[in-house]
């Protein structure tokens, strides 16, 4: 899905939450614009609090562990 279809999709939410007003396309397309480029920069910047990868599990870490009682 391009730019524009996402920003057409957030406008007409905002469009649902503020009452299905007519008339004011433009105001909803910018602030839709506005949450578009927030969440993009959002998802684009390196955060901390994302997980570290995790490793792959090797035959000899199966080995390390100790044997699971039942």
């Amino acid at each position: 899905m391009g730019r524009e279809d996402e920003i057409k999709i957030i406008a007409y939410r905002i469009w649902e939450e503020e009452g299905c007003c007519d008339g004011h396309n433009e105001e909803y397309w910018l602030k839709a614009e506005v949450i578009w480029e927030e969440k993009r920069e959002k998802a684009l910047a390196p955060s901390a609090t994302k997980a570290t990868p995790k490793r792959r599990v090797t035959k000899k870490d199966i080995k390390k562990r100790p044997a699971k009682k039942h």
